[in-house]
């Protein structure tokens, strides 16, 4: 298994690729945390962070066959992280920065667990990958922002079992990931959960010609286009569009009985609540539970 430690600060049309995979093949992706190293200690304040090097993603990762039009699947495998990691208090980010005072806490992970010891909290690990994407079709886009390639995505459900479908833009499709947590939640309305380094195992696989959006998050029992706009509304009707697309399409139904479908079975969740408008704006996953009788709504 071919081991990626190079990393990128944005995702761009034109990024050179630091490894290649062929369609099946399992690669391992270690990763930074989010602060590139820059926050091990209390007194570590974000205000004191080189943001210019910020939300590293390893990669990017070349498949072989990838074209413009294709779906590229993202089999997550494994996360591992290390035995610390942090969680700050940003300066102007969130609801809560106007009263916070800037501060740091180093937070402890042993035996599964994660150890507040500041606090004397203690639950239970449940990590996840913060950024995952792929190469834009246009414009440059840093690794600490959302888009429809992907990116800072922040859905607390990418995480082991899951696989994560991109459409491809470029030849290759450039696949690059990291900003893994240990723990976070919907929203992560602070601008961070727990930043860890670690190891994400992924397995990548291609699906020809087939049309895709924005990026879709598969579970075992459901499906859910992740997505991002400039204010909420926005952000939401564009993840509500493309689902009602894909289930249109596999389902066979109508435009009328894919909405009202739609108003029975789905799920709608925050995922990064904090972004602003430059970075791609606040980000959802619109999701549908899979139908036992009925094809795949990606495959």
């Amino acid at each position: 298994m071919q081991e990626i430690r190079e990393c990128i600060y944005k995702f761009t049309p034109e990024m050179q690729p630091v490894a290649t995979a062929k369609p099946g093949e399992v690669v391992k992706f270690i990763t930074k945390d989010c602060y590139d190293g820059q926050v091990q200690k209390p007194t570590d304040i974000a205000e004191s962070v080189d943001w210019q090097h910020t939300n590293p993603a390893t990669g990017p990762l070349y498949i072989e066959g990838a074209e413009p039009g294709d779906a590229l699947a993202v089999d997550i495998l494994d996360v591992t992280v290390a035995d610390q990691g942090a969680v700050c208090s940003i300066p102007e980010c969130g609801p809560f920065c106007e009263k916070s005072e800037l501060r740091t806490h180093i937070m402890r992970i042993e035996n599964g667990l994660v150890h507040w010891d500041a606090n004397d909290m203690v639950w239970p690990l449940d990590t996840m990958v913060g950024v995952i994407g792929v190469a834009t079709d246009e414009k440059e886009i840093s690794t600490g922002f959302v888009g429809n390639h992907g990116g800072n995505m922040d859905s607390r459900i990418i995480q082991k079992g899951v696989t994560v479908w991109f459409p491809v833009r470029v030849k290759g499709g450039l696949l690059a990931m990291g900003d893994l947590h240990a723990t976070m939640a919907d929203g992560e309305v602070c601008g961070n959960g727990i930043e860890i380094a670690g190891e994400v195992i992924v397995r990548v696989r291609l699906l020809k010609n087939f049309k895709l959006n924005w990026a879709v998050t598969e579970t075992k029992d459901a499906y859910f286009v992740n997505t991002c706009g400039p204010t909420c509304d926005d952000a939401i009707r564009a993840g509500y569009l493309e689902l009602h697309r894909l289930i249109s399409d596999a389902y066979g139904l109508d435009y009328t009985d894919t909405a009202m479908y739609m108003s029975i079975q789905g799920y709608l969740c925050a995922n990064q609540a904090c972004l602003v408008e430059e970075a791609g704006g606040d980000s959802f996953r619109v999701g549908t539970p899979k139908v036992l009788n009925k094809k795949p709504l990606i495959g």
